[in-house]
């Protein structure tokens, strides 16, 4: 729900729908959002007939942005779309404009490379990632099933592991500190906020072997964090 990731989001819907169609679309669309607007732009070389305003509105409110109040309402919000076929010059580079085979095919510059591999979990993928994204995910759902109906859907994690060097392998020892701050509606204390962030999220995905009487806690140190969404703070694709 951090309005970088809805924009993520909302790209990564633009892409599906024209792959869905079109398994060989050419897709470079970038999302910014700020109050009461999301708007798409980029080049897209595609055969799809996609309604991008739909798409947009669709990923938005799968999100849980469905009022201004939680800080947008994907139904009642602007949605400018500036989408133009890829640069000629661009797509012969890359792919021939549609000559070239597949195996001569080139990459463009529409990625992100980050991070590495380890076998310290099953996901092949540092810990701090791994739970950093699952208290994330159980965020979600706790707000969804209504299980912490106080929740919105802004929110940030961090969670900070400690290692120690096992023949050059860095092997994770312990959860030193995690760090959760979530949007909220007006009614839930701060007291009510860290018990439920700790009894109903991290306590249901974060190991207890991981956890001892001198993890920390940083949960909502910022304190009130009614105000969020785009609503809040301006939100690009590629920045989280």
């Amino acid at each position: 729900g951090h309005p970088d990731k809805l924009a993520d989001q909302v790209s990564d819907a633009v892409l599906d729908a024209c792959l869905e169609q079109d398994p060989e679309s050419k897709v470079a669309c970038e999302t910014a959002t700020k109050t009461g607007m999301i708007m798409i732009f980029g080049e897209i070389t595609t055969k799809a007939k996609v309604d991008y305003e739909a798409v947009v509105r669709k990923a938005a409110e799968e999100i849980g942005f469905t009022s201004a109040e939680v800080g947008l309402d994907c139904h009642t919000c602007k949605v400018l779309v500036n989408i133009e076929e890829q640069s000629p010059d661009i797509g012969q580079g890359v792919h021939g404009m549609g000559t070239k085979k597949p195996e001569e095919i080139g990459a463009g510059d529409q990625g992100h490379m980050f991070g590495y591999a380890t076998d310290e979990t099953e996901e092949l993928m540092p810990l701090t990632h791994v739970l950093a994204t699952k208290i994330g995910h159980r965020l979600t759902v706790v707000r969804k099933t209504g299980v912490c109906p106080w929740v919105r859907p802004d929110g940030k994690t961090q969670v900070t592991v400690e290692y120690k060097n096992e023949g050059g392998a860095m092997v994770p020892l312990r959860v030193h500190t995690i760090l959760i701050s979530t949007q909220h509606d007006e009614t839930v204390t701060n007291e009510q906020i860290a018990t439920d962030l700790m009894e109903k999220v991290v306590k249901n995905v974060v190991p207890a072997k991981y956890l001892d009487d001198k993890t920390i806690y940083h949960f909502n140190p910022s304190g009130r964090f009614v105000i969020g969404g785009p609503h809040g703070d301006a939100g690009l694709t590629g920045r989280k």
